[in-house]
């Protein structure tokens, strides 16, 4: 069977989905994922998406291991001695 439709959302992009990405200035890349970058939402490349879901896991396994190390370990709760 043909594959007719693959592609056709970008199709109606503007340069079909191409562009320049503003994280790593590659120029006629697809630029088709939405990402925050600096606190404005931009259109970037494939790569570029990767690199930033990368560091963002990164980044909250790291917090993640600062919170543990943070709190105190709890001691274990101590059972009454039977008489």
């Amino acid at each position: 069977m043909s594959k007719a439709h693959r592609g056709t959302g970008i199709r109606k992009e503007v340069n079909h989905g191409r562009g320049t990405c503003p994280v790593c200035g590659k120029t006629q890349i697809k630029v088709l994922y939405d990402q925050d970058v600096d606190g404005k939402k931009v259109k970037v490349c494939k790569v570029c998406k990767a690199a930033l879901k990368n560091k963002a896991q990164k980044e909250a396994r790291l917090a993640k291991k600062a919170a543990a190390a943070e709190a105190p370990a709890e001691a274990p709760a101590e059972t009454p001695a039977e008489a």
